[in-house]
């Protein structure tokens, strides 16, 4: 029982940032490449990020995105690389973005955890 209800949310998760027409990107391909021309993008709350995030990454909190747009306005000419704890919130910041006029947006396959269960290297 527990299987399936697990099986249904993460159907659903995946569903929030596929519906908002991003491409995922894995989470070695994201470790191992040049993030120059990419700005990684957690949009957990602040108290998440601070306990641990995926390296590079700046914290603009979904709860910003969608009331305060105005004073956190990311680079345009960037890819953003959206991730959450689980793929739900990255979902709807991929929508607010969308509706600001930023079409280079992918999500971070997994999210963080996904990042975690792969052993990846986490900043404080």
């Amino acid at each position: 029982m527990l299987k399936k209800i697990l099986c249904g949310f993460i159907s659903y998760v995946s569903l929030t940032t596929y519906a908002a027409g991003i491409e995922d990107i894995s989470h070695q391909k994201l470790a191992n490449m040049d993030t120059k021309n990419y700005l990684i993008v957690d949009v957990r709350t602040t108290e998440e990020y601070k306990n641990g995030h995926v390296p590079k990454a700046i914290n603009i909190p979904l709860q910003m995105l969608q009331d305060n747009f105005q004073s956190v306005q990311p680079d345009k000419s960037k890819t953003l690389v959206l991730y959450c704890r689980s793929g739900y919130r990255a979902g709807k910041a991929a929508k607010a973005l969308q509706k600001s006029g930023y079409t280079k947006l992918l999500h971070l396959q997994g999210d963080m955890l996904g990042w975690e269960k792969a052993k990846l290297p986490i900043e404080k």
